[in-house]
């Protein structure tokens, strides 16, 4: 069981890398469609240049705007996602050390029941002895 909580752990912290690869190849793609618009709307533009000027700017802005704020989303959902699995793993910790008490406990108690049952057998070895030797 505790193998397959380890198991569990690791493909969760597989995932959680390959969901951070998928939000940086987001942003990628952001800042990339974000500069073909931007080179398309110069390209197409029928204002003079300082009006597609203070055009680009204010779409650059919301773009960065727009692109900082999915970011965050996704750093958070990655933050709690981290923390989630860390409490997972100090919740397989703490019963593994359970566990371990129980077994500690157990062979305890079986130690002191195997040594219960020799020195009964000795005795009782003892008194046969000094039946048949009277």
């Amino acid at each position: 069981m505790i193998l397959r909580d380890l198991l569990s752990l690791a493909s969760k912290e597989k995932r959680k890398k390959e969901r951070v690869k998928a939000v940086q190849k987001f942003a990628v793609g952001m800042g990339v469609a974000a500069a073909v618009g931007v080179a398309t709307g110069v390209l197409f533009a029928p204002k003079s240049g300082k009006e597609t000027r203070a055009d680009l700017k204010k779409k650059a802005v919301n773009t960065i705007e727009t692109i900082k704020g999915t970011v965050q989303k996704k750093a958070e959902t990655v933050k709690d996602a981290a923390a989630h699995a860390a409490q997972e793993v100090r919740n397989v910790i703490k019963d593994v050390h359970g566990k371990t008490e129980v077994v500690r406990k157990d062979i305890k108690d079986g130690y002191h029941e195997i040594t219960q049952d020799i020195h009964k057998t000795a005795e009782n070895i003892s008194n046969e002895l000094n039946k048949s030797v009277e």
